[in-house]
């Protein structure tokens, strides 16, 4: 949920930014599921997600952070 709703800020501030993530509308979309759908989870999806998904997400994180400049 803490993914989705960080993927779900940077929506908001930085909208270049965030269309560098893959599927963010589905991330946010996943998070809300889980926090207002709960008995509609697929729990396979969930499983899915922590095993495949986080690999590339975090591959993109990485690299957001790198074009990042340092406050001073």
């Amino acid at each position: 949920m803490i993914i989705g709703e960080a993927v779900a800020g940077l929506r908001r501030v930085a909208p270049e930014w965030a269309s560098s993530i893959t599927d963010a509308p589905v991330i946010v979309g996943f998070r809300n599921v889980l926090t207002h759908e709960y008995a509609a989870v697929d729990h396979d999806a969930v499983y899915g997600v922590a095993t495949e998904d986080l690999t590339t997400l975090r591959r993109e994180c990485a690299s957001l952070l790198a074009r990042a400049e340092p406050e001073e």
